[in-house]
């Protein structure tokens, strides 16, 4: 193939990045589908062509790598179309600017008090893009750490506030794309599935480009894993709680880390893990921000839903036997399901190796997902990276279909279209079953 076909279906799909990234508004869903299933076509062939990665010359393999950075590029000077939610990051950073914690007051009480509000630098702006200004804050002490610096470098404005948080997740980005390489190359997996993440377009569009801190997420566990790899324990305990301290999840990987460590040594470096963990949160740690920040979590999985599946079923069985929504109850049992699942994975685990820590990794961000009430899209990005050192491509065919479930926001009255939904998880559930079939050798995404 010549460099020039790749060139082409680069700048194409380029194309296609910034008119979704700077033109499509979230209302306009056939627009977005529209251009999510062009780039979704080149994506398919740029991993197609990595297939053939070995027998790649130098100035080709610049090719794919330049790719790579220039669609997160394009994604980070794009203002957020598909989320809102860093007004809440920006509303953050502007309190602890001024040495407010934000986790002891709600919005709506602080802006109640116009005078305090001016005071902080927050503005109607702001506030009135905020989505959830009833509820506390539940972002940790690492996105924290991030907004202080966007509201502190830029306070008079919200692009430019936007900008600076963007280009962390894109130097996140790069040390993401840079460890897979190394980890697919030391433990001799096809260097063509380091494509599967880096040109994937959920994963350019919801991190780089609407600004979610999975992306840190995803680089402290894979720098974590690194370090494991090596036996570096002391700098991989701070790499896992620096992934803690992003977002909560990784703590469900605590089963797998016993398995590998045994009882004695997880102890220490569970202990470890708590010390860096107990040292990040204490510029914001007291009583107040415990509280506040396990009600906001409660509220988060008891009162909220979007694109579910095993919870949408429950919750109809619901309706049919108590004739109302039993969220409340639902929201209770589904985290014990999902704890239960987690261990009978471990449980069933025989093989204790580093790669297949990943296999497991992604079986419990799988269950996570199937039985959460709410799944964002961006919550994809994870459990693709975890997929891509597996023979499985069900997450790769998730991450295309989900796009389905933007459809709620075609007007500005947020309403679920649940038959696109049922179509999303169908899908994903077809292509899962008939991959479990059917060999390796015959399912063609699993030779990616």
């Amino acid at each position: 193939m010549k460099p020039i076909t790749y060139i082409f279906v680069i700048f194409f799909s380029a194309a296609i990045y910034v008119w979704l990234l700077y033109f499509v508004p979230r209302t306009d869903f056939i627009s977005l589908l529209t251009g999510y299933s062009l780039i979704s076509i080149g994506y398919l062939w740029l991993i197609k062509q990595l297939t053939y990665f070995q027998n790649l010359s130098s100035n080709k393999l610049y090719i794919f790598i330049g790719a790579a950075i220039l669609f997160r590029l394009l994604a980070v000077f794009a203002l957020p179309e598909l989320s809102d939610d860093y007004f809440r990051f920006i509303w953050d950073g502007h309190l602890l600017v001024h040495g407010v914690n934000p986790f002891q007051a709600l919005p709506t009480e602080i802006w109640a008090d116009q005078e305090m509000a001016q005071s902080l630098g927050l503005t109607d702006n702001l506030f009135t893009g905020l989505n959830s200004p009833d509820y506390f804050t539940i972002y940790p002490p690492v996105n924290q750490l991030i907004f202080f610096l966007a509201a502190w470098l830029s306070p008079d404005s919200i692009y430019g506030a936007v900008l600076i948080m963007k280009s962390f997740i894109f130097l996140a980005e790069l040390g993401s794309l840079f460890l897979i390489w190394r980890l697919l190359e030391v433990w001799e997996l096809p260097l063509s599935r380091w494509g599967i993440y880096a040109f994937n377009p959920l994963v350019i569009i919801e991190l780089c480009g609407n600004l979610h801190f999975e992306a840190f997420m995803i680089y402290f566990l894979l720098l974590f894993v690194w370090l494991a790899y090596q036996k570096k324990w002391v700098a991989a305990t701070l790499s896992f709680a620096l992934s803690v301290a992003s977002k909560l999840l990784p703590i469900m990987l605590g089963p797998f880390l016993i398995k590998r460590l045994g009882w004695g040594r997880a102890i220490g470096f569970g202990a470890l893990v708590a010390l860096w963990l107990v040292l990040m949160f204490i510029p914001i740690l007291d009583t107040e921000m415990i509280s506040h920040m396990g009600e906001s979590l409660e509220l988060y999985f008891q009162r909220f839903e979007f694109n579910a599946s095993v919870y949408y079923l429950l919750r109809w069985i619901g309706y049919q036997w108590k004739g109302y929504n039993m969220i409340a109850t639902i929201g209770k049992l589904l985290p014990l399901l999902v704890i239960g699942g987690i261990g009978l994975v471990a449980i069933m685990e025989k093989k204790i190796t580093w790669p297949q820590f990943m296999k497991v990794s992604m079986w419990a961000f799988s269950i996570y997902l199937l039985l959460a009430s709410i799944v964002h899209p961006w919550y994809l990005t994870t459990l693709l990276m975890f997929s891509l050192f597996t023979s499985y491509r069900y997450v790769l065919v998730w991450t295309l279909l989900v796009v389905l479930s933007y459809a709620a926001y075609m007007s500005d009255t947020y309403h679920e279209q649940l038959g696109l939904v049922a179509l999303e998880y169908l899908g994903v559930a077809a292509y899962f079953i008939w991959e479990m079939a059917l060999s390796s050798s015959s399912s063609i995404l699993r030779k990616l």
